[in-house]
């Protein structure tokens, strides 16, 4: 169980990716790739994923899975492309229709049962793969192994 103020620490905290979970793979004709990312110190550890839909290009997705030490694993965030609508029930059924949108873990999902990261916003800060994934780093304060912290060469992960 993870609380709201929980959930922004682990979001916030300094992280970095450490290397790819093995090549990219293709099920359900989307490409697939995954990365292990872990708290600078190196006591949390973490998953990066991205997903590309190869015949829509609209359907996508990354996010961030925290593995917690007792072998549970919790998604944090999920950054959506605009392929399809999604309801918030516990907002009375708020609906987002065929916009890119952002999900996030909360404490009142958890405690439903229901999947952590079921609450989004929609957003306009990104309108593609790529872009939500720069969304999701920045947000999530991760760096690339071969960041200098200039803007210098970073490691490509899609």
């Amino acid at each position: 169980m993870l609380t709201d103020d929980q959930v922004d620490w682990l979001l916030s905290h300094a992280k970095i990716i450490t290397g790819a979970k093995g090549k990219p793979r293709t099920q359900r004709r989307s490409e697939q790739r995954g990365y292990f990312v872990e708290s600078v110190e190196g006591n949390y550890k973490f998953e990066l994923y991205t997903r590309q839909n190869m015949i829509d290009q609209d359907h996508y997705s990354c996010g961030l899975i925290y593995h917690a030490a007792d072998g549970t694993s919790v998604t944090l965030v999920r950054y959506n492309g605009s392929n399809h609508e999604h309801r918030n029930p516990l907002e009375g059924g708020q609906l987002i229709q065929f916009k890119c949108h952002i999900h996030r873990a909360t404490q009142r999902y958890i405690e439903m049962g229901d999947k952590a990261e079921k609450y989004a916003e929609t957003t306009d800060r990104y309108t593609n793969l790529d872009g939500a994934l720069e969304c999701l780093l920045l947000d999530c304060n991760i760096v690339r192994p071969d960041d200098d912290g200039d803007n210098g060469p970073q490691m490509r992960l899609i």
